[in-house]
């Protein structure tokens, strides 16, 4: 009798908190599913666990993620390609025939970039958007992206102080974000704050595996990989360069490689095809790295040929993060990209 008592206030207490910790399941069934919990039930539903976080300050403060990247020891390097390695290359395995045989002189082009047709892989050549005295100002550096650019950031700011010891950096990355789910983690206004209040003056961006997926807004369905879903898409991009240009910011878009999942791979064509356009609208920088680890019109491989060291693996098992090889290409890339914007 006493247990048939207790059991409505076990589904009491059951109720209540489900209710509290509603908005923390929606964001990880967001992130981790791309599915939204308001679809089914209110939006309302979510204020109470949403206030509930805020009085337990579970909320971050955003003031404190724009802390500067220090240089980096060669011990913390390795660190963190160790780090990276072990993260994405728990089982790469690749068979011979599945090794691009076709890329004699892919990496040889990369080490030594010699295509004067596009002068944002160039250094000394002097574009349009060179306006940063870096090697006299105290420029400062934004890092955005997700679990992609945790693994080249580091690196690529590392190498950036050295070039340039008055400037700052900051890596915002994070894993399991995008453009397309906002709630949780707002990428344009991220940025635009970084820009605003603290002057970020150049913001480098690599992201998109997280975002071919459909985008929810405003109670309506953006079927992904629909003309009206990459309209949005390209809307949001051109939003944040804009809000750069106006702001006298410089942009530094990072391209996608090819996928080896096809949804993201579909994703990445029409991702580069929105971040090439936008960038060159605005007289920005796209960085290419189809080269450097997989064009995106041929088939997605996990090795590379070098002519000197034979084949390199640059990708994890995934299919979409670097071993540490394809971070220092990519992360040379980025620096070569900046050095671009020193005006001497």
């Amino acid at each position: 009798m006493a247990s048939k008592k207790i059991i409505p206030w076990f589904l009491l207490i059951a109720v209540c908190n489900s209710i509290l910790w509603l908005d923390s399941l929606d964001q990880y069934v967001a992130s981790r599913f791309h599915v939204y919990l308001t679809q089914y039930i209110p939006e309302d539903a979510l204020i109470p666990s949403q206030m509930l976080k805020k009085k337990l300050g579970l909320e971050k403060n955003n003031q404190s993620e724009f802390n500067r990247i220090p240089a980096l020891t060669p011990n913390q390097e390795a660190a963190i390609f160790e780090t990276q390695a072990s993260q994405s290359i728990t089982s790469a395995i690749v068979k011979n025939e599945d090794k691009n045989e076709g890329d004699a002189t892919q990496l040889a082009s990369v080490k030594n970039p010699s295509d004067n047709s596009n002068p944002s892989n160039l250094v000394g050549t002097k574009p349009p958007y060179a306006t940063m005295p870096l090697k006299t100002g105290s420029i400062k550096i934004m890092f955005a992206g997700d679990s992609m650019m945790q693994g080249v950031a580091p690196i690529a700011a590392s190498s950036l102080k050295k070039l340039y010891p008055k400037s700052t950096s900051v890596d915002l990355s994070k894993q399991s974000t995008g453009l397309t789910v906002k709630r949780y983690f707002d990428w344009p206004t991220k940025i635009k704050e970084g820009i605003t209040k603290e002057n970020y003056k150049v913001i480098v961006l690599f992201l998109g595996p997280n975002d071919p997926w459909d985008i929810y807004e405003n109670k309506k369905v953006y079927k992904f990989p629909s003309k009206e879903w990459e309209d949005l898409y390209r809307a949001r991009v051109e939003d944040l360069l804009r809000f750069a240009k106006e702001h006298g910011a410089q942009i530094i878009w990072v391209g996608l490689p090819n996928m080896g999942e096809e949804r993201l791979r579909t994703g990445a064509v029409i991702q580069n095809r929105v971040f090439k356009s936008e960038t060159q609208k605005y007289n920005y920088q796209y960085v290419s790295t189809e080269e450097i680890v997989g064009r995106l019109d041929q088939p997605y491989k996990a090795y590379i040929k070098d002519p000197v060291k034979g084949d390199l693996l640059m990708r994890g098992s995934d299919g979409i993060h670097f071993t540490p090889t394809a971070l220092r290409l990519i992360s040379q890339r980025v620096v070569q990209a900046v050095q671009q914007l020193d005006q001497e």
